[in-house]
């Protein structure tokens, strides 16, 4: 058989996108119970295709279902596992998982320490997996999907935290540390020029942010957390509204 011939018969026995996805949302729910013992069911709404639905099945006191955005390099990473690129899947899978058990703040089960602590040295991998569609993005595209993810419905209670930041009229330093440092794995360190706003990784911190010091509404987001789904929803309106604030009243 001709290499054509057999390149052609492997593409029709290949998953489709759909496929693709309903693995990877199997594959999050089997991870998160082994990882997090976090009982959560995947999906997506047939009327609402952008949009990955995580529901968690156990008690707690945040919102059980999220609804995190599927932007283009979702999708990009979904056409690479759907050709079968050498161990991206099971990388991508354990990196979505760590962001969700963080959301619920779920500790790894010390059973489960070795395989956990394999994923979090896979985190930069994925981020290099889809760094080469992101850099590729005009300044102008990126612009467009900021306001597409903007516009996209959020929680109910990423929207009482959004109402609730627009209602402040000021957001001290102080508070904005201390509401950064609520997150998982963030904290804000200071420069004579600016507010630094860092995420732990696994062998340094990954600059997320930074506001100035001197200028008001000056501030910068940088694209490690622009590819944070669900975080980016509640940490940037935070951002936006410290670097909005007078200089005077920080």
């Amino acid at each position: 058989m001709k290499k054509k011939q057999l390149q052609k018969l492997m593409k029709h026995f290949r998953p489709s996108m759909e496929q693709t996805k309903t693995q990877l949302f199997r594959e999050l729910e089997k991870k998160a119970m082994a990882l997090y013992q976090l009982p959560i069911k995947v999906y997506i709404y047939r009327n609402r295709k952008n949009e990955m639905i995580i529901e968690f099945l156990g008690e707690s006191d945040k919102e059980k279902t999220i609804a995190v955005p599927l932007d283009k390099n979702f999708n990009t990473v979904i056409k690479r596992i759907q050709n079968e690129e050498e161990g991206l899947f099971e990388r991508f899978s354990t990196n979505l998982v760590e962001e969700i058990a963080s959301y619920w703040q779920r500790p790894i089960v010390p059973a489960a320490e070795t395989t956990a602590n394999e994923g979090k040295e896979t985190v930069e991998e994925v981020k290099e997996a889809t760094k080469e569609s992101k850099e590729a993005a005009t300044e102008e595209s990126k612009e467009a999907a900021t306001e597409k993810v903007a516009e996209q419905k959020p929680t109910e209670q990423v929207a009482a935290s959004r109402a609730t930041t627009q209602e402040a009229d000021v957001l001290t330093a102080e508070a904005f540390i201390e509401k950064i440092s609520q997150f998982p794995k963030f904290k804000v360190n200071e420069t004579a020029d600016a507010f630094i706003v860092v995420e732990q990784a696994a062998k340094e911190e990954r600059v997320l942010a930074s506001i100035d010091k001197k200028v008001a509404d000056t501030f910068q987001i940088e694209n490690a957390l622009e590819r944070k789904y669900k975080l980016k929803l509640e940490v940037i309106p935070l951002i936006e509204a410290f670097a909005h604030t007078a200089i005077a009243k920080r």
